[in-house]
């Protein structure tokens, strides 16, 4: 009795088995037939977690118009976590405790490894994602020391697509004065640095209160550099040769111009102790100042001028006025976002990140709901760009709407930079003229070195010494002293190695130039 009892339980149990195994093909037949949204489930979207190495990123939750429409597009939603340190990725790294997805710019080569992260290839073979195709470009400047590629960075055009693409603008160092000011000194016109310099003058006589021009310190000299046609950041190549940007034969004229601003009195010494980044555009706004060089918030700062009860504005001016003027975009992008092989789901994952990559994703992240939050319009003669129903250089508005950011989780740049156009602002006149004068060549972004290798340490060390050196030729009390001050500070970079990391980028650069000719 017992040897039957025993038998009849051990068919039941294998009968209810069989036919859950039934049931379970039945359903996944089911689901296969509605995979669009990257295999979500009847219990709601699937959720995937992400660390954003940037802790400024604003944004620290899931939300927002945007968020929401990606997530209705996709079957997908992230779970964010903002670093609050530059030390708190390396740390997750070390331990092997990592998210599912990690967006990164600083440990981006440390995170292309194959014990750390899933390549993009392989996730794009293994679940035959379609419609996924990187640039041949971009691929050579990601790839890891493997040759395999575990992210693309975001902010990565090619030099021909920015041309060709009108409504495609780059970032510029911007210069705002108060046009109430220069009305009542006549309205003198401004066509020159000589002119500019002139008009500073007249401010300091007439208003000897206030001062003539103050400086973002994250900004310090940049828009000056860009006139004198030089680069303020990275790498430059000229004739053929790679060097880093103080070499620039025209640094020399730069410098010495701003040590003439200092030495008139157009430019005060505090202005190179702040480390407040808004110290100077309090300045602008407290009326204690007439000109700015910042960063590009034009818009922004003569909102905080009314709030603050002011009847006046600055305005930015939208050419460039040196001789030969030029900007040197050397980038090959910024932050790139990888799948780890802590993923629970890296098949949600890679197709989280071929719809952020398609047009549809780039336009919905970036821009916001078409039809709600913006048309097109037609008008340029190339392409063409979105109207907005919001005011979408605003941050408050884009963090509202979660717009922008998360569309950089993928950007590819030409969306991001034609969200940048708006029609008739000085800000985008600004960055229309400055468009003309813009040598790019992605290829230099690739040659700085890894971290922690000796390039990058020589690296670290001339960048360092620069930010102290520099300031003794700014604040020079004559002309001769600040030609002194910067031989010093050349002949310090060499001691340190600058000719050994030049020659380090040349090889590099040559390295990634011939990659790129086999894979094109």
């Amino acid at each position: 009795m017992k040897k039957r009892f025993r038998l009849s339980s051990i068919f039941l149990t294998l009968l209810l088995l069989a036919l859950s195994f039934l049931t379970g093909c039945q359903s996944s037949e089911t689901n296969g037939e509605n995979d669009s949204k990257a295999n979500s489930d009847s219990d709601g979207p699937i959720e995937l977690t992400m660390f954003v190495d940037q802790t400024f990123w604003p944004l620290k939750e899931w939300s927002g118009k945007i968020p929401e429409e990606i997530t209705k597009r996709t079957g997908i939603k992230l779970k964010v976590q903002v670093a609050t340190d530059g030390q708190q990725l390396p740390l997750m790294i070390s331990s092997g405790d990592l998210p599912d997805m990690v967006f990164t710019s600083s440990q981006f080569h440390t995170m292309s490894n194959s014990e750390i992260s899933y390549t993009w290839d392989e996730l794009i073979e293994k679940y035959n994602i379609k419609d996924f195709e990187i640039d041949p470009m971009a691929r050579v400047l990601n790839e890891g020391e493997d040759g395999k590629l575990y992210s693309v960075k975001n902010g990565f055009t090619s030099p021909d697509e920015f041309k060709n693409t009108p409504a495609a603008l780059g970032n510029v160092p911007s210069l705002a004065l108060r046009p109430d000011i220069l009305k009542e000194l006549g309205d003198p016109k401004i066509e020159s640095l000589d002119d500019l310099v002139d008009v500073f003058r007249q401010v300091k006589e007439k208003y000897p209160d206030m001062i003539p021009l103050v400086m973002n310190p994250n900004a310090i000299g940049q828009y000056f550099r860009v006139n004198f046609g030089v680069p303020y950041q990275g790498w430059m190549e000229v004739g053929g040769k790679v060097d880093y940007y103080i070499n620039h034969p025209e640094q020399y004229d730069y410098y010495m111009f701003m040590n003439k601003l200092y030495r008139e009195g157009l430019i005060t010494a505090e202005n190179f102790t702040w480390n407040e980044p808004n110290k100077a555009k309090e300045l602008i706004i407290n009326g204690q100042a007439f000109a700015i060089n910042n960063l590009n918030a034009v818009p922004t700062i003569n909102n905080e001028i009314k709030a603050a009860g002011n009847d006046f504005e600055i305005a930015q001016q939208t050419k460039l006025f040196g001789e030969n003027p030029g900007l040197f975009a050397d980038s090959s992008g910024w932050s790139g976002t990888f799948i780890t092989k802590n993923s629970k789901n890296p098949e949600a994952a890679i197709k989280f990140l071929q719809f952020m990559n398609s047009e549809e994703g780039q336009k919905l992240g970036l821009w916001g709901i078409e039809g709600e939050h913006w048309t097109m319009d037609k008008s340029l003669e190339e392409g063409g760009y979105p109207v907005f129903t919001f005011d979408s250089q605003d941050a408050v508005e884009q963090q509202k709407l979660g717009v922008v950011w998360w569309g950089l989780l993928a950007d590819n740049g030409i969306y991001e930079q034609v969200q940048r156009y708006v029609p008739d602002s000085p800000t985008s006149q600004a960055m229309i003229d400055a468009k003309q004068y813009v040598n790019s060549d992605p290829m230099l972004g690739a040659v700085n070195p890894p971290a922690g290798s000796d390039a990058q340490v020589i690296k670290a060390n001339i960048d360092n010494m620069i930010t102290n050196e520099q300031a003794k030729i700014y604040l020079a009390k004559s002309e001769a002293e600040a030609k002194k001050a910067y031989e010093s500070m050349m002949k310090t970079a060499e001691d340190i190695g600058l000719s050994k990391l030049e020659d380090y980028a040349n090889k590099r650069y040559e390295e990634v130039v011939k990659r790129y000719n086999e894979v094109k």
